[in-house]
């Protein structure tokens, strides 16, 4: 496996390590006495556990699809750090300082995603991998999925929904 692969590979878990930090150990928080509830019956009174598993089943796909695109079909591929440059700037960073209090994931957003974000994007321009048209069109895919999540979040927390 060449560096360049290796390195979307370890966005794409750090993605699904995001994913987990800022929806599943949350829910954890809730039902901490009775975790065994969340984890394997789903009768938790706070949250249903499918529901958890199903609502983040495109992330994970969306994290592994865009890993095996790579750096073979760039546009897809380099939707992933698009997303791990913008999301936690906006939907992290950005909240935690208007709601001035550090949102769930913000610091695998901003300790993970993000500097593999970059570092996925130096290799691509040292090595010659990514065309200037590929980064732009997967950029501004990614931020627009990065703006329609943090969208999601502000509905959500008007809705009184955490």
């Amino acid at each position: 496996m060449t560096l360049q692969n290796l390195s979307i590979w370890l966005l794409a878990i750090a993605l699904i390590l995001h994913t987990i930090a800022e929806v599943w150990l949350p829910a954890y928080a809730k039902v901490k006495p009775d975790w065994h509830l969340l984890v394997f019956d789903g009768q938790s009174p706070v949250y249903d556990h499918r529901a958890l598993f199903l609502e983040n089943i495109p992330v994970f796909l969306f994290a592994i699809v865009t890993a095996f695109a790579g750096w073979q079909w760039q546009i897809l591929g380099m939707i992933l750090p698009a997303v791990g440059l913008t999301h936690p700037l906006l939907d992290h960073l950005f909240l935690s300082w208007k709601y001035r209090q550090l949102r769930p994931g913000t610091l695998t957003g901003l300790l993970l995603l993000f500097p593999l974000s970059i570092w996925v994007y130096y290799l691509g321009y040292t090595r010659h991998l990514l065309t200037l048209s590929a980064g732009l069109i997967s950029g501004a895919i990614g931020l627009a999925i990065s703006v329609w999540l943090l969208w999601e979040t502000i509905q959500a927390s008007h809705s009184g929904i955490p």
